[in-house]
């Protein structure tokens, strides 16, 4: 009996083909939409699952409370690791990471004795014990071995064949810091789907990594791992912290700072140490500085998983409204079967599979889809997805198919089976005011959805447009960034007025910070003149013609000059003056507690002058304090320098700035940037997220047109006899239309009110995550409605001029 099903499914579905294609494709691309997307998401969650004993691991996270803010830190300082593994119980290991340090100068020495020298990114230093603490394999090398030495380094597979080829590597020489590392092993390369990344891990050093201080428990230098015993309580563990904290940070702050850890904490100061699982790190939602790598979005990824089920579903309805519309023809069909003595159940058994094999089909087309899309959603989401020919891939898609052949045909195979065959015979067969509500609805939820989808796609690409266009508060447009200049030394100067010189630069600068980067602005501790109270800001160091050269505005005072020495004066935003509650600034005194070799010694800064508040970081964050001191409060040195040029002659001044910098320092590479370029590569992730959302809302809407087709396709042959009757009495062809696209008018405009408070509420969320947002007006929604109602227009119309052009005797004749 089986077999005669599939047999006479086949046969319906070869006779009807132009149905049978819309439902396979319509299937096919909901099908691969929602594999394409439960790939991405599935490792999105995967990040660090691979690691040994994973359920025991946690990082230490720092939340640092400031008076009127807080901002969390993926730091912490380094001694609270050997802290941590000696106090308590629950901790049965622990290892401390510095890093990943990018660009970074390595020289090697090859076969042929050449010294070369490259510029690499993510070097990380770490405990000796961090091979056997995560469990990562080494293809050459004793885990306990490895890092035993402050000179040992271990290279991943794919670094060690870069640079060696074939050779042996282990034994080899690499000079990085202008200090030999011997190559002691060989790791694995890591996955994609790790929290953290590196090339080459050298041992961890106090004197290095450590900032110098081999005891620290207020500088944020390391990132702490705990693995707990098994059975451990991690809350019971986090409760210890505040008291750990009492005990070992208060007297070093009371020492730097000159005043009890009480009044510290009184006036809002305080460490809230926390942990965070291992696997929950790439997902985490908090806002960390000096995260190791970018984390993922676990909002967008909830989205997208909304969006695949959606998808789904909607390609579920496209089947039923395209059974609907054959839902006449197929009427007489089960007359003539009930008639000739056909069961309901195997009426029912007949359509489940005839759905179940068109789905089936759909399946297999759709993973032929998803191997075609796969490189260009790699490219859309920077993922190295790949599919999988698994056991379990293959069993999914199975059950994917059986779930969606049963859920699409549920509703045809039991309407349609339980039609009167005598009412059917008589040629009376009409469909029920509760199908018609049913199929009405079907589409009102198809265009919600996709009118929800557009609104976020418009609302994502309004807002990258805004932070783009955003003033910063300086001018980012036309300035060459030349990146690692602390390698000019003493030759800082030297380069900039060398580049001064250069026709089509406007001027040259130096700064420590590059704007808009969060982890080149240092943490700095000022108490404001006439107050006991010590502020925390932000702190970059510029020199004389850095406000000149990127276009700072001054509200009050000056700037640094060539004529005066700064290395005691400073300069601050206007958040900052009214955080500290000063009046009349300029002129006023800051005194900082500085550490040095003989002890700590209080240092005053005089305020000279006050700069209109610039984003100085993403425009995610608010403009918080920001501190301006000049270089020569720090010997000089800096660690970028910006030209502002002449945009037409910008490969000119680069190849001039690349002369200039081999004249100077011929040894290390040349490196730069455009800072207009850089500052947008910040929102790389948003952009990313606008154009998955653009595509699969593009794949909805498509898809949710076919069901569209479908329905219009059933209303017009339901309406044959009636337009053949008004085209006789002199109804035009654009009356017809217009009377058959009417209908579906409504059901678009029902949705959109539908839309309108769902598509506010979650967008309105998205962009609670930006300090500096867009305002959702009317015009999103009405432009996300118009497209949705143009889009239904162009798709009924087809159907609707079809049926508006038949001869209206022929139309007559078939009733």
């Amino acid at each position: 009996m089986i077999r005669n099903y599939i047999k006479v499914a086949i046969r319906s579905l070869i006779k009807q083909k132009v149905y049978t294609l819309i439902n396979v494709l319509g299937l096919s691309v909901g099908i691969a939409s929602c594999v394409l997307i439960t790939m991405f998401v599935a490792e999105e969650f995967s990040y660090d699952k691979f690691l040994a004993n994973v359920d025991r691991i946690y990082k230490v996270a720092l939340e640092r409370k400031y008076p009127n803010h807080a901002t969390n830190y993926a730091i912490i300082p380094h001694s609270y690791a050997d802290v941590m593994g000696r106090d308590f119980a629950e901790v049965e290991d622990v290892v401390k990471v510095s890093g990943p340090i990018n660009n970074v100068a390595v020289n090697y020495t090859d076969a042929h004795n050449e010294v070369k020298q490259f510029e690499e990114n993510f070097l990380m230093a770490a405990d000796s014990n961090f091979f056997s603490f995560f469990s990562l394999n080494l293809v050459k090398g004793d885990a306990k071995k490895v890092l035993t030495k402050p000179t040992d380094i271990v290279l991943t597979e794919e670094t060690a064949r870069r640079y060696f080829g074939t050779e042996e590597p282990v034994g080899k020489t690499l000079k990085i810091f202008n200090q030999d590392f011997n190559i002691t092993g060989i790791c694995e390369n890591l996955p994609d789907n790790s929290h953290f990344k590196f090339d080459f891990l050298s041992k961890w050093d106090d004197q290095f990594f450590g900032n110098g201080v081999k005891v620290n428990f207020t500088t944020f230098s390391a990132h702490v791992y705990l693995k707990l015993k098994p059975g451990a309580d991690a809350t019971a563990l986090v409760a210890k912290f505040p008291k750990m904290v009492d005990t070992y940070a208060a007297a070093q702050i009371e020492q730097d700072l000159g005043k009890s850890w009480a009044d510290y904490k009184r006036e809002g100061n305080g460490y809230r140490y926390y942990l965070q699982p291992l696997t929950s790190i790439h997902l985490d939602p908090t806002n960390q500085e000096a995260k190791m790598r970018p984390g993922g979005n676990r909002n967008y990824v909830y989205f997208l998983i909304c969006i695949a089920s959606l998808i789904l579903v909607i390609a579920c309805i496209n089947f039923m409204n395209l059974a609907t519309a054959r839902s006449a023809e197929r009427a007489r069909e089960v007359g003539v079967r009930k008639t000739m003595g056909s069961l309901k159940g195997q009426l029912i058994y007949q359509f489940l599979i005839e759905s179940i094999l068109l789905s089936v089909f759909a399946t297999c087309l759709a993973v032929g889809f998803t191997q075609l899309a796969l490189p260009s959603f790699n490219n859309l989401a920077g993922k190295h997805l790949s599919f999988p020919v698994t056991p379990l891939m293959i069993g999914s898609l199975a059950l994917i198919a059986l779930l969606v052949g049963f859920l699409a045909g549920s509703y045809p195979a039991f309407a349609l089976s339980s039609i009167n065959p005598i009412v059917v015979m008589k040629g009376k067969f009409t469909n029920s005011a509760k199908g018609t509500w049913l199929r009405n609805g079907l589409v009102i939820f198809q265009f919600f959805i996709s009118i929800v989808l557009i609104v976020g796609t418009l609302t994502v690409s309004k807002q990258m447009t805004f932070m783009q266009s955003k003033s910063l508060g300086y001018d980012k447009e036309q300035v060459l960034v030349v990146d690692r200049a602390f390698a000019l030394t003493t030759k800082v100067q030297t380069y900039i007025d060398e580049m001064k010189r250069v026709p089509g630069v406007v001027d040259a600068a130096a700064s420590f910070s590059l704007l808009g980067r969060q982890g080149d602005f240092f943490g700095a501790q000022f108490t404001p003149e006439g107050s006991s109270e010590i502020l925390t800001t932000k702190s970059m160091a510029i020199d004389d013609d850095f406000a000149k050269t990127i276009g700072f505005e001054f509200v009050e005072g000056r700037g640094y000059s060539k004529e005066t020495n700064d290395s005691l004066s400073i300069v601050l935003n206007e958040t900052a003056v009214k955080t500290m509650g000063l009046t009349d600034p300029v002129g006023k005194k800051l005194t900082q507690v500085v550490r040095r070799r003989e002890g700590n010694v209080e240092v005053a800064y005089t305020i000279i002058g006050i700069i209109k508040d610039f984003n100085f970081q993403s425009l995610r964050d608010p403009i918080t304090p920001l501190t301006i001191q000049s270089i020569e409060s720090f010997g000089g040195g800096a660690g970028y320098v910006m030209v502002r040029l002449n945009g037409k002659e910008a490969t000119r001044i680069v190849e001039a700035a690349e002369a200039k910098w081999k004249e100077l320092v011929p040894a290390q590479s040349f490196k730069y940037l455009f800072l207009d370029q850089d500052l947008n590569a910040q929102y790389a992730a948003e952009r990313q997220a606008g154009e998955v959302f653009a595509v699969f809302s593009g794949l909805a809407i498509i898809i949710a047109c076919v069901g569209l087709f479908g329905l219009a396709a059933y209303t017009a042959n339901l309406r044959t006899k009636e337009i053949g009757v008004r085209k006789v009495m002199g109804a035009s062809v654009f009356s017809v239309v217009v009377l058959l696209s009417k209908d579906f008018t409504k059901l678009i405009l029902v949705a959109f009110v539908l839309s309108v408070p769902v598509s506010w509420f979650i967008m309105d969320r998205w962009l609670e995550g930006f300090a500096y947002r867009i305002e959702m007006g009317v015009g999103v929604f009405l432009l996300a409605g118009f497209t949705a109602t143009l889009i239904s227009w162009i798709t009924v119309s087809y159907q609707s001029i079809r049926a508006a052009i038949v001869n209206p005797i022929k139309s007559l004749r078939s009733e």
